[in-house]
């Protein structure tokens, strides 16, 4: 068991530094000039409030966001610090856990952090838009590295018994069923089952409490306003029941690949919790997972980055239902090495692209081996300069030549295309009339 947690501990190190590296070539992208713009011209408040009303309930996640200082940050500094600092408090929340749950020596900690930001960082469906979009950090990272701490003052409040701890876990539960649907679900389901497991009336507010504010962030009046109704009638009830499968199967695939490795590498922990669970509890928890799951169905969303959430959840309490019954799996665990450092499985059409597999491995590797980052990131400053720097109101510039895998980027449309919402956000922030891209 150590020698292979030493070698996918090596592995986490590694993949830590290139993103690091990567990160220092990371530039504002998309969104991040739309929340720049908007709270500079009606301001914070207004922003809020045509934002819950017109765009959807993420009141925490979509508020962040409206700080985003690109405004300010002519150098670029915090698209190529924010993500490091992200993974390092992902890295240093999951260590506090590990030694609060654990009792493990901060060093034992930090170890064990490392090892879970591993499994995080293959697991994840859009690395791009999760680790280097500052908007879609915000959205999905973020309130994961929240959920940890939510979890580390759930522990302290029922070691220590003090109030203190129940009033922050309050906060947090707040804060994060405005962060994302997902999350929001996945928050609600566990609060469910720990309310099950240890009723009190502590546990009971905490439980409607987040019912409230699911609510709150579910009933926004800027989520009605995005949905559109296409079929109508069982034609959409069959897409739904399609989409639970396929969205469901791909989880699924996409976990069991990599369990036996994760069973060998946490398997001490997993037999500290299985010893203290029982089979049926295992089974509880792994369901909350499920919720999710129908709730993206029910609006026909097919994978995409709010399934992060998802995975990450499922494989964990996947991993100890797996445990129970087939802990000898953990023999495997080369296997699943093997695979995540294999190129995207590529075996759907285009249509149908975003349900292959891809454990982020190789696109990391390829992405410090063949891309000329430095380029990139002239190319897009130089982008910014000519569209900033220009005295017309239409602007004509370069296509962006090197296309980096792992960084965001989305491109504007051409002169002979339709204008997407990439050329809106960049019109209205340099207030320009018409800004494209040549053929």
């Amino acid at each position: 068991m150590k020698k292979v947690q030493n070698i996918v501990l090596f592995l986490s190190v590694l993949i830590g530094v290139g993103l690091a590296y990567i990160s220092f070539f990371n530039v504002y992208q998309t969104d991040d000039y739309f929340w720049s713009y908007t709270t500079r011209k009606v301001g914070l408040l207004q922003s809020f409030i045509d934002t819950y009303t017109n765009w959807g309930g993420r009141y925490f996640g979509y508020s962040i966001n409206m700080f985003n200082p690109v405004f300010y940050d002519s150098n670029n500094i915090l698209p190529k610090i924010y993500p490091v600092f992200l993974m390092l408090s992902f890295i240093g929340v999951s260590a506090l856990n590990f030694k609060e749950y654990f009792n493990y020596s901060l060093k034992e900690s930090v170890k064990k952090g490392l090892l879970l930001f591993f499994f995080y960082t293959v697991l994840l469906v859009s690395l791009p838009e999760h680790y280097f979009w500052i908007t879609g950090s915000n959205v999905y990272f973020v309130p994961v590295i929240l959920f940890g701490i939510l979890l580390y003052f759930f522990k302290k409040r029922e070691d220590t018994g003090q109030k203190i701890w129940f009033y922050l876990s309050v906060l947090f539960i707040i804060i994060l069923m405005g962060s994302n649907e997902i999350l929001a679900l996945i928050l609600e389901g566990v609060l469910l089952v720990y309310y099950i497991q240890k009723r009190s009336k502590e546990n009971l507010f905490l439980v409607l409490l987040g019912i409230i504010f699911l609510f709150v962030c579910f009933l926004a009046p800027g989520n009605f306003n995005r949905m559109g109704e296409v079929e109508r009638g069982i034609v959409k009830w069959l897409k739904r029941i399609a989409l639970f499968g396929a969205d469901a199967i791909y989880v699924g695939v996409k976990v069991v690949l990599i369990i036996p490795l994760f069973i060998k590498v946490f398997e001490e922990e997993l037999k500290k919790i299985t010893a203290q669970v029982t089979f049926k509890k295992a089974i509880l928890f792994w369901s909350v997972s499920l919720i999710p799951l129908l709730f993206t169905s029910y609006i026909l969303t097919s994978i995409a980055r709010q399934f992060e959430s998802i995975i990450f959840y499922f494989l964990i309490t996947f991993s100890l239902v797996f445990f129970f019954k087939f802990e000898k799996v953990k023999k495997l665990w080369w296997v699943s090495l093997f695979i995540i450092f294999l190129p995207d499985f590529k075996i759907f059409p285009e249509k149908y692209t975003y349900f292959n597999i891809d454990f982020n491995g190789e696109n990391i590797v390829m992405e410090l081996l063949t891309t000329d980052l430095k380029e990139y990131e002239r190319e897009m400053n130089k982008r910014v300069a000519v569209i900033r720097n220009s005295p017309q109101d239409s602007v004509v510039v370069d296509r962006i030549k090197v296309v980096p895998r792992v960084l965001f980027f989305g491109e504007m449309s051409s002169v002979n295309e339709e204008e997407t919402f990439i050329n809106d956000q960049l019109q209205k922030y340099f207030n320009k009339k018409y800004i494209r891209t040549k053929e």
